[in-house]
């Protein structure tokens, strides 16, 4: 009798082989609307991405052989080691540096901002830190660069006040009067750029106080005239300077140079007066002194002359009682 075959077990066999055989040439692969699905397995060349998406996700052969582009050689650059920030952030370190006087890395950031984007107001701060360094001719270029090539722009007339404020620093008042007058005109409703103060009056106010001390310094030196030009003619007369009847800098210098000195003078005489009156004093007491001591020794030679004639007296008696026994 022939056994009975297990045809159920065997048909599930086959089945079972086949399903693995169809998967052995497939792979899984991600398909945005589908999910996870098996496809056909594509030799030699690699797969190529299936959606767009998939192809933006996907490495190029370029992008991964090719190795990462670093900065410049040298510790001189600002962003090495790491991604380039925007220079709005290497602007705000800047202030941050200036505020705490570290002027060095200061103009660095502001350098580096204005290399990536030329504005007006990085180049405004690199001017202020150059002058805070000492580069002063830097510092001017930098400002005047400003006035004329961006006249109409935010800081404009923060670069013309720097430029005035320079040159009173340096005494040239006469100029420094000059640019103030011209921001007034120029800029009537400018504001700073850091602080948002009215421009024209700081200007206005920066002109009195020097016209004040001028005309003040003149009066004490007796150089005062009619008004302050005559008053500036008068000086430079007398000490032989070029007759321009301004405060020019060769002028102011001479006026402060002048007062200077007059001053020091004033000081030794009063401390000279000073020494005067002590050694006065000590003159004063020094007399008193003695005639206090000369009133106390005629005083004692008065009292000595009296207990004399007191004793002359006594010893007249005395014969007169002895006298009178005999």
């Amino acid at each position: 009798m022939r056994p009975r075959t297990s045809t159920p077990r065997y048909v599930m066999a086959v089945l079972l082989c086949g399903f693995i055989m169809s998967f052995a040439e497939k792979e899984l692969r991600y398909d945005p609307e589908k999910g996870i699905i098996f496809v056909e397995k594509q030799s030699g060349a690699p797969t190529t991405p299936s959606t767009p998406e998939e192809h933006e996700r996907t490495p190029s052969k370029e992008s991964i052989q090719r190795p990462a582009q670093t900065t410049r050689k040298g510790g001189s650059d600002i962003h090495v080691g790491r991604k380039k920030d925007p220079p709005e952030l290497y602007f705000k370190s800047g202030l941050e540096y200036y505020k705490n006087n570290d002027f060095t890395n200061a103009l660095k950031n502001f350098s580096f901002a204005d290399s990536v984007d030329h504005r007006p107001e990085y180049r405004l701060w690199m001017g202020k830190t150059l002058r805070s360094l000492g580069r002063i001719d830097d510092m001017l270029k930098t400002m005047i660069d400003i006035i004329k090539n961006k006249p109409g722009c935010e800081v404009a007339d923060d670069a013309l006040f720097e430029l005035a404020l320079h040159y009173k620093l340096t005494d040239d008042y006469d100029k420094a009067t000059e640019l103030f007058s011209q921001l007034i005109e120029q800029y009537p409703f400018g504001q700073a750029y850091s602080t948002g103060e009215e421009l024209r009056e700081i200007a206005r106010e920066q002109r009195r106080l020097m016209r004040a001390e001028m005309i003040n310094l003149l009066t004490i030196l007796g150089f005062i005239g009619e008004d302050l030009p005559t008053g500036y003619r008068n000086f430079q007369k007398v000490n032989k300077l070029p007759i321009t009847e301004v405060g020019d800098q060769q002028t102011v210098r001479a006026i402060k140079e002048q007062h200077r000195r007059h001053v020091e003078k004033e000081e030794m005489k009063s401390t000279q007066k000073a020494r005067l009156d002590r050694y006065q004093v000590w003159i004063l007491g020094a007399i008193a002194a003695g005639a206090l001591n000369t009133l106390l020794l005629l005083l004692l030679l008065s009292k000595i002359q009296a207990r004399k004639r007191h004793l002359v007296e006594l010893e007249r008696i005395v014969i007169d009682l002895d006298a009178k026994k005999l």
